[in-house]
């Protein structure tokens, strides 16, 4: 697959989709491999999570508490990052992590690797499930413990088409960024690795698991962390043979899929491909491990404003309430979409989210992309500004045209509008951020790689938007479905630089009681 045909893939999934096949309805009665686990990791034995991980980040206050010495560090962490959160008994899509998801599929699965050998993620088993894969397809581990990300397509609505690529890399962004900031709140050191050698031999890993598509893996080093031992016989033991035999069909059934076959195409490059030259990886040794000592990777911006010693101006919520609060927005009745309420922010609020999305991203490939992409923000009632679009640039929050209808417009051009079965909130909102980019320079530039890369800072950067929305109150959205012509002409956007990633923050009006899943 050449750039010019990454390119086309891209535009398809963005200003051309409405010329190449119509805006996508999902029918939601239509089986996915959802929550499903992978073959290899349906044993009964592995190592069970801990508990009182919310009791532990209760004590630690946002954004700067952090967690002292803990019993089962390592479980607590993943918890923190990926565990179960909530159900809400409103919401046709559960249950709900500290990480959004497309309809509450969560396609990003994570392995472990360390020297007791490969362990899957189970938050339901609340379990590292040991990975019954052959010892010849494990890399060798380059931290205490090794978290590989990696998203499996079929995990999404089959409508979405060659979309799930971009979902699946965008998903994994977020679930590195959420990987991340735990890390920091435990005060363990994490490396993303993310070059084609390591990617591919993780691929390997991930594919042993039995049948399935899925994205290029990333993987985070963690050091300084005890690994969880396995080898524990779990409640309940194995599960039966034909438990999932109807889902496992899908997963058999997945080749041939023309969408999918481009997505393989394209995640390919990740594990071919060579770094830009300014971002390439430290050298490997034979052993696998990075030569150079691994760097600090801040996923938690510094002093936020006001703030003069690395804490905010006013008291915030602990951890446990802004990972309890992190929602894509909410709606009565079991409507779809997400429903909203005119608000007033101070200007602190916009600043918190300005710290968060500026937070580097953690290699330098990554950062490279970033620094191709323009971040915008369509503000209304947010401290004494107008309303209107605003450009993020070298940290200030400049003007870029004034429109006191522009919360309105950009509903209009909103890829779920209004219905007797959807709400959309989108015209009281506060803040929709824009990712926007040259797409066809950004690929002459870096390649073909640099289309999944752009959806993985992309994912990075909206996981922090959540966070500080989340310590407001706020929801935080993310979003691919709009007309990009109308967004690119609201934004003031130069016809080749196409907005390609939007996320909407902004109050709920709905609210009930929810079931709390925390461990």
């Amino acid at each position: 697959m050449t750039v010019e045909a990454v390119h086309r893939f891209a535009y398809r999934q963005g200003p051309g989709k409405a010329l190449f096949g119509g805006p996508i309805e999902i029918d939601d009665t239509v089986p996915t491999t959802a929550l499903l686990p992978p073959a290899a990791a349906r044993g009964g034995l592995g190592a069970p999570l801990p508990y009182g991980t919310v009791d532990l980040l209760n004590g630690a206050v946002h954004p700067h508490g952090r967690i002292g010495a803990a019993a089962d560090r390592a479980g607590h962490l993943l918890l923190a990052a990926f565990g179960l959160q909530r159900r809400e008994p409103s919401n046709r899509f559960n249950d709900h992590r500290p990480v959004a998801s497309v309809r509450s599929k969560f396609p990003v699965h994570a392995l472990t690797l360390s020297r007791h050998g490969a362990a899957y993620l189970d938050p339901y088993r609340h379990a590292l499930v040991d990975l019954a894969v052959p010892y010849t397809a494990l890399p060798v581990p380059r931290g205490d413990l090794d978290v590989v990300l990696a998203a499996r397509y079929t995990d999404l609505p089959t409508p979405y088409g060659r979309l799930r690529a971009a979902l699946g890399d965008l998903e994994t962004g977020i679930n590195v960024r959420s990987l991340l900031v735990a890390a920091e709140l435990f005060g363990v050191r994490a490396e993303l690795v993310l070059d084609a050698a390591d990617a591919a031999a993780c691929a390997r890993m991930v594919r042993a698991t039995g049948p399935g598509r899925w994205s290029a893996p990333v993987r985070v080093a963690l050091r300084d962390v005890e690994p969880p031992a396995g080898g524990i016989p779990l409640p309940g033991g194995a599960t039966g043979p034909g438990a999932y035999a109807a889902l496992d069909g899908l997963l058999s059934d997945s080749s041939g899929h023309p969408s999918l076959d481009e997505a393989d195409e394209v995640a390919g490059y990740r594990l071919t491909a060579s770094a830009p030259p300014s971002a390439a990886q430290a050298p490997a040794d034979a052993d696998g491990a990075a030569q150079a000592a691994a760097r600090p990777t801040p996923a938690v911006p510094g002093p936020l404003p006001g703030g003069t010693d690395g804490t905010a101006a006013r008291p915030g919520p602990t951890w446990d309430r802004v990972l309890w609060n992190r929602t894509a927005g909410r709606v009565p009745g079991r409507l779809s979409g997400f429903s909203g309420r005119p608000t007033r922010l101070p200007e602190e609020a916009l600043e918190e989210a300005v710290a968060w999305a500026r937070v580097p991203a953690p290699t330098d490939t990554l950062a490279e992309v970033g620094r191709r992409v323009r971040l915008l923000v369509a503000l209304q009632g947010v401290g004494g500004r107008e309303p209107g679009y605003y450009e993020v640039a070298d940290g200030d929050v400049r003007p870029v045209r004034h429109d006191p209808q522009v919360m309105v417009l950009l509903q209009e051009a909103f890829g779920y509008p209004m219905s007797p079965g959807t709400d959309c909130g989108l015209r009281h909102a506060s803040m929709v951020w824009t990712c926007a980019v040259d797409v066809r320079a950004l690929l002459d530039d870096l390649g073909p790689v640099a289309w999944s890369l752009l959806n993985l800072w992309c994912g990075w950067t909206a996981h922090g938007l959540q966070l500080a929305a989340a310590a407001r109150g706020l929801y935080a959205r993310p979003a691919r479905s709009y007309d990009e012509f109308r967004v690119q002409r609201l934004a003031g956007l130069p016809r080749r630089t196409v907005p390609v990633f939007i996320t909407v923050c902004g109050r709920s009006r709905f609210a009930e009681p929810m079931l709390d899943l925390r461990t």
